[in-house]
């Protein structure tokens, strides 16, 4: 179940709505996927002017303002209040789709610049959007609708090795813009085979089609164990349940592994310390478009209060850097403060094939500060991976 926005304290951190940050006791876990998702991207983490220029896609008449490529995180719990009339809704069976374009009608549509693979133009995840620009995504055609006219199509399917991706189309009569199909979608989830239902689906601003219908693109990081079950090629059930409908649209799509130039595995990995801290890489993992970092945190004091470890540890997060002074973006993750050390799993949508190394490196976030504020860098717990040399042991 994905946590209501008072369980999600640490996402008022980080929104741009500037509210503040009210500490979550480390005696629970504190699940920190919405924080993640609402992390800057790299530009705007380097470059105020830069954020300012980028915030495009918005909905106007919803009133926020956000950058095109935050993520919003979905899930089976979303708590969400609207007065919406309970319609009839019946499901066609007739409407769930193989899921499969035969390759030669693939090549036909990528052909095609206008329609091309979905993800190629995807802001904030250049993982997905290289993969896109590449055509390695599946292209399919999978629907379901029901009587009143709201239809969901799932057009691409994306796997990497690390995260499931899709794009659909939703149709939803009545629903004046972008911001108002935000506020219907209610959750989103893919049932695995031997894995069950799965949420934590973060998505793109909905992109206006017209005639009622809005493509998304979506994506889902998968931890360790879930990898482990699935083999290269294998099918899904996305699932969107819709507010005032009864039954969620269904169809069963799907996914086969893309390659990937290089593969890196690491676990664990390297380490540092400082006066205050300590900070291990767990794992990391490189795969086609998602770079995975698992690490801990903790204080070096081990008589440190629980006051003590909320205010030194709950406001860190990470950078990664590539060899290109590019920092990756930041496509999700979850976390939690446990028995004095702070453990996150970090996920960014990047390309790393090419890359020489990269540099992880740990900050805090200023107390009281908004999402596009300063970051203070730990400059001695960073750490540069070799990815040439890790990638041989």
């Amino acid at each position: 179940m994905n946590p209501s926005n008072t369980e999600q304290q640490l996402e008022a951190e980080l929104n741009r709505t500037g509210r503040n940050r009210t500490p979550i006791s480390p005696l629970v876990r504190t699940r920190l996927d919405e924080t993640y998702a609402s992390l800057p991207d790299s530009a705007a983490a380097k470059e105020t002017s830069a954020a300012a220029a980028t915030m495009t896609g918005r909905s106007a008449s919803s009133g926020r303002i956000e950058a095109a490529h935050t993520r919003r995180r979905l899930g089976t719990g979303l708590r969400r209040t609207a007065a919406v009339a309970a319609s009839a809704f019946v499901l066609s069976a007739g409407l769930f789709a193989s899921g499969f374009v035969s390759p030669a009608m693939a090549d036909t549509i990528r052909d095609i610049p206008v329609i091309g693979s979905l993800f190629s133009k995807m802001e904030g995840d250049a993982g997905l959007r290289t993969a896109g620009e590449r055509s390695q995504g599946m292209l399919v055609e999978a629907s379901a609708a029901a009587s009143d006219g709201v239809r969901m199509n799932v057009r691409e399917t994306i796997f990497d090795g690390t995260r499931l991706a899709f794009a659909v189309d939703l149709t939803v009569p009545g629903i004046p813009n972008a911001g108002k199909l935000e506020e219907y979608m209610q959750s989103v989830n893919v049932n695995l085979d031997g894995i069950g239902d799965l949420d934590g689906v973060f998505y793109n601003t909905p992109e206006d089609k017209g005639g009622d219908t809005y493509g998304v693109l979506m994506n889902l990081p998968l931890n360790a164990d879930q990898i482990r079950q699935l083999g290269d090629r294998f099918e899904g059930k996305v699932s969107i349940s819709l507010v005032g409908q009864p039954q969620p649209l269904s169809v069963t799509v799907p996914f086969e592994r893309i390659d990937a130039g290089r593969e890196l595995h690491l676990s664990p990995g390297p380490s540092a310390s400082d006066e205050r801290y300590a900070l291990i890489i767990d794992t990391l993992d490189v795969t086609a478009s998602t770079v995975q970092l698992g690490t801990s945190l903790s204080l070096r004091d081990p008589a440190a209060s629980i006051a003590e470890q909320e205010k030194w540890l709950l406001g860190s997060a990470y950078d990664i850097v590539d060899d290109q002074g590019q920092v990756l973006d930041v496509v999700g993750g979850e976390g939690s403060l446990e028995d004095g050390a702070m453990t996150y799993t970090s996920n960014y949508g990047a390309d790393l094939s090419r890359a020489k190394f990269i540099v992880v490196k740990p900050y805090i976030r200023a107390e009281g500060t908004d999402s596009g504020a300063e970051k203070i860098y730990l400059e001695k717990l960073a750490l540069k991976i070799d990815l040439k040399a890790a990638a041989g042991k």
